[in-house]
């Protein structure tokens, strides 16, 4: 299997307010045309008592249900010949509302939100959505890459030149983000195509372990493990928690992990 999902709760939180799930779909069609996607999902939540782990959980779950409702119940041929990032930023903006109306009618998940990265690979490509600090990477020709920017305090501080992105691994406001699903009524999701190459790597992660680890020490960790004929990604992933762990593990770490097959 060359997807993998993995979710601990860190060294010092009590809980895990972080929610994952990775999932492939194969299917013949009536004229033997073969169908594969594969979607990895994530979201870190925040918010008081549960609602945290609750809004990360519905943000994953509403993604993939729509996820198999228009790959099961419609055309495939239809919802695959088209910018799947379109149906992505769809779906995040559902999410967005259910988590908000929650919120709205329970006193004590006021405040709750969540981030969300959400991917979908199929043949060659991978569309990508996401809002907040949760992040994706490649890991490409032995260089590790971020595909997804921050929706954060510290990136806004890197892009007007304030300071570097060293500087913000350390910054006193880097846990600060400035968009959530489930904060406000509307939310703005970031989205990209990516054209995939075979071997490549993603990682998509919680900031428990890109809070944690360094790009630099993130991509040493991966490049140990990673084979292009097939890394053990299983492997990988209790790598990169260790990684966390040794700087601390004071959040929850979670991955999703996806090395490409071309076709």
């Amino acid at each position: 299997m060359n997807f993998y999902t993995l979710s601990d709760k860190g060294k010092v939180r009590p809980n895990n307010e972080d929610y994952a799930e990775s999932l492939r779909m194969n299917w013949c069609g009536p004229l033997g045309n073969r169908f594969e996607v594969t979607a990895l999902i994530l979201a870190d939540g925040m918010g008081g008592a549960a609602a945290g782990e609750f809004a990360s959980m519905l943000a994953v779950q509403n993604v993939k249900k729509h996820v198999i409702t228009n790959l099961f119940e419609k055309q495939p041929e239809d919802f695959l010949s088209v910018d799947k990032t379109f149906f992505l930023e769809t779906w995040i903006k559902e999410a967005n509302a259910a988590i908000f109306e929650k919120a709205s009618e329970n006193p004590e998940m006021e405040g709750m939100g969540t981030t969300i990265v959400a991917g979908l690979v199929y043949r060659n490509s991978l569309a990508m959505a996401h809002v907040g600090d949760s992040r994706a990477y490649r890991f490409q020709d032995n260089k590790l890459t971020a595909i997804t920017k921050d929706h954060s305090l510290v990136q806004e501080l890197i892009d007007q030149g304030k300071i570097t992105a060293k500087e913000a691994f350390t910054h006193p406001n880097r846990n600060i983000i400035t968009r959530a699903l489930g904060v406000s009524e509307e939310v703005e999701v970031e989205r990209r195509n990516i054209t995939l190459q075979d071997g490549d790597l993603i990682l998509i992660c919680s900031d428990g372990l890109c809070g944690f680890v360094e790009d630099d020490d993130l991509e040493e960790v991966i490049a140990h493990s990673y084979r292009p004929e097939g890394t053990d990604l299983s492997g990988l992933a209790d790598n990169l928690v260790k990684g966390a762990y040794l700087n601390g593990g004071g959040d929850n770490i979670t991955i999703c992990l996806y090395q490409h097959k071309a076709v």
